[in-house]
Order: C-alpha cells, then structure tokens, then sequence
C-alpha cells in the first residue's frame, strides 16, 4: 500500500465542502441558442457573488493539495491509471474553477458528477 489513509479521510471532508459550493453558492445559466447547436442545449455558471469567490479560491487550493498528495502515490505506485486520475482531477477542478461549460442542467447533477469524480479517484488510489 503506497497511499496514506489520511489522504481518504480528506477527500471526504473536500468531497462534502465541494458539493455544498455547487449546490448552495453556485448557479448555471441556459445558454440561449444552444439548442441549434445541441440537443437540448448546453449550460454556463452563473457569475458568482464576491463573497462566494473567496470560498472557491479556497477550496481549490485545498482539493489540489488533496490531489497532489494522492498523485505522488498513483505515481509512485507506478499505476496504469494515472491517466485517468489525472482526467478524473482536472474534471473537478473545473467543476470547483467552474470555467467550463455544462452539458447538465441542474446543480444536483452537477454535485452528483463531482461525486462520482471524487469516488473514481478515491478507488484507484486505494488500488495501489
């Protein structure tokens, strides 16, 4: 076993502090004209408060010093996943960042994918 434990324990608190930002302190916006590009259109992030962005800028910092404490041991491991871990973590970060656009409608489904984000990475560090 490479991974420390400890670093499990982290994730859980940052997977609970990262779904409370997305459902209590974010919004998303209904791209207007989308639907003529996709099928039932796509979704941007609000703008958040002033307020808000200070909560965001923290706990980015803190889910990347998660995640690179949980690399160094997929790393060190040598695992065959650390590809995905890496695709898996930066699917986060721009759900924490939110820079990116939203093919989801709703805020739950978006806490709901960061969940199943924070699980795949969870699972294969414990693999190694």
């Amino acid at each position: 076993m490479y991974y420390d434990p400890e670093i499990i324990l982290r994730y859980e608190a940052i997977e609970e502090r990262v779904v409370r930002f997305i459902t209590n302190h974010s919004g998303v916006e209904y791209m207007k004209g989308s639907e003529q590009v996709v099928e039932g259109g796509v979704f941007a992030w609000a703008k958040l408060k002033s307020a808000d962005t200070s909560i965001q800028t923290q706990l980015r910092l803190d889910y990347v010093e998660i995640v690179e404490l949980a690399r160094e041991s997929i790393e060190h491991a040598e695992s065959r996943h650390l590809i995905d871990f890496d695709r898996s973590s930066e699917a986060v970060l721009n759900y924490i960042r939110q820079d990116s656009i939203l093919w989801i409608p709703s805020l739950e489904a978006a806490a709901e994918a960061v969940t199943t984000e924070l699980a795949l990475q969870k699972y294969l560090l414990t693999q190694t």
